[in-house]
């Protein structure tokens, strides 16, 4: 093996390695995927009420992951919503007959203000309208649209 194809040889890992770094940097979570991960399983309290309440209901009981990330398994109570997934949000979905709709960032948030959805749809009555600033709504969005599932309670 002469002296230029070790070299070549060489090169050619080195880029492949770099090609690796670069892919593994691309799927890292956003820096908001933290803040959004403890307010959706309630480690940081949110803010909500129930549409005909005229208060908010206690942190406790409106966290996302209550009722939006339900384990699975034959022993484990199925979800009293649907599961947040990356897909669920990002991919065409029709809800309760209206037209398929895609969230984005600016249509989630409202969602969880003001209860429609993207399609103008209302969500059920039992889902809290949530007071949330544009920073964490930011990051519950950037958490759930980066995770590939959400996640299982503890």
């Amino acid at each position: 093996m002469t002296r230029r194809t070790r070299l070549s040889q060489c090169l050619c890992s080195l880029a492949l390695a770099l090609q690796g770094a670069v892919a593994w940097a691309d799927s890292s979570p956003p820096p908001e995927f933290r803040l959004g991960q403890d307010l959706f399983m309630g480690k940081i309290d949110l803010h909500g009420r129930i549409r005909t309440h005229l208060v908010d209901l206690p942190p406790e009981v409106v966290r996302c992951g209550n009722c939006h990330a339900a384990g699975e398994g034959p022993d484990v109570p199925r979800s009293l919503a649907p599961r947040l997934t990356r897909d669920l949000l990002l991919e065409p979905h029709a809800r309760r007959g209206g037209p398929a709709s895609i969230y984005s960032q600016v249509s989630f948030c409202a969602l969880l203000r003001e209860g429609v959805d993207p399609a103008y749809v209302l969500i059920s009555i039992e889902m809290p309208r949530y007071t949330l600033d544009d920073s964490d709504c930011q990051a519950l969005w950037r958490f759930l649209a980066w995770s590939p599932r959400a996640p299982k309670p503890n």
